[in-house]
């Protein structure tokens, strides 16, 4: 075999790698842009915003202005790249146990968390903010329902809880809400089962259920499995967003493993990974705004000093979107 051979092997290895990276590599560099194969570009909007670095925090669009809903308050941007603190405070308090929703160009703040997994305290007060400047409490106490580790989401006009979990263990019923103050529970067994920190998006029309599996649904009673494996080993860590007719999973980790990588699909079935510019991190913050995706914050782990963990946070900001 001649050497010729051997140089135009290594001449095509390397250039996959550059293309896609390297699967087993854990870090990636962080260039100003990186063109992605399929028509997309990442973008380097800042490299250090004015918010601390941080992960599970919340990034909304509306009023032309991008928000980050932040643990230590709520910063607003009108590009992504320059970023100003309001006078909104984290009123959820633990964002890492309960998330914000948005419904009818306002967010809501379904209860409060303080504390940890071992000691903690819950209050089902409702909150609102239609002004990005001042919080109306609707309620001090309601019937939400009292566990944690959900993600809200709104569909048929209506906010959905699904799943979640307490102190007893994880839910496979669904709560809807016209108000965020008045809760009806209309399913106690979905098919797919106890679940916890799954997502709900709609698309086309349906509403789709993304943790490991995909299902969708048409009216959130009734499902149907897609696949039950969106990726080859335990995904978790990713944010979800509907972008260019097509569902993204940003962050998406491996078996334990931090990795700079997004999944998308154009029918939830079929998942095509993508290697991103950014460190790998899991816990992200993203939101689609004036057509793209942006996207914040996170954590990495990496090896620490005595078999310790030593976490990494972030604070750049990145844009995807179409060349």
């Amino acid at each position: 075999m001649s050497l010729s051979f051997f140089t135009l092997l290594a001449f095509l290895v390397a250039n996959l790698v550059s293309r896609f990276g390297s699967p087993d590599l854990e870090r990636h560099e962080n260039p100003e842009s990186d063109s992605l194969h399929y028509g997309y570009i990442w973008t380097s909007l800042t490299s250090n915003a004015d918010f601390s670095k941080a992960y599970n925090f919340q990034l909304f669009s509306a009023n032309d202005r991008v928000w980050a809903f932040h643990h230590e308050g709520v910063w607003s941007s009108t590009d992504g790249k320059g970023w100003r603190k309001t006078e909104l405070t984290n009123i959820l308090k633990n964002q890492g146990f309960l998330s914000y929703v948005q419904f009818n160009e306002n967010i809501y703040a379904l209860g409060t968390f303080e504390g940890n997994i071992e000691q903690f305290k819950q209050t089902t007060q409702i909150a609102r903010t239609d002004d990005f400047q001042s919080w109306k409490i609707l309620s001090g106490t309601s019937n939400l329902p009292r566990r944690y580790f959900y993600h809200p989401f709104v569909f048929q006009d209506k906010i959905w809880i699904i799943g979640g979990e307490d102190a007893t263990g994880k839910y496979s019923d669904a709560w809807i809400s016209p108000d965020a103050v008045h809760w009806t529970m209309i399913a106690d067994s979905l098919p797919f089962g106890k679940r916890a920190g799954q997502h709900f998006v709609v698309f086309k029309d349906s509403l789709y259920m993304l943790d490991y599996d995909a299902w969708v649904s048409a009216d959130g009673l009734h499902w149907k499995l897609l696949t039950s494996k969106i990726a080859d080993g335990e995904i978790f860590g990713y944010s979800v967003e509907v972008f260019d007719n097509q569902i993204w999973l940003i962050g998406c980790n491996r078996s334990g493993k931090f990795r700079s990588e997004v999944l998308h699909s154009s029918d939830g079935v079929t998942w095509m990974p993508e290697r991103a510019p950014w460190s790998p991190r899991g816990g992200v913050a993203t939101c689609i705004f004036k057509n793209q995706i942006i996207m914040t914050g996170g954590k990495y782990g990496g090896p620490g000093i005595s078999g310790q963990t030593q976490f990494v946070y972030s604070n750049d900001v990145w844009s995807l979107r179409r060349q």
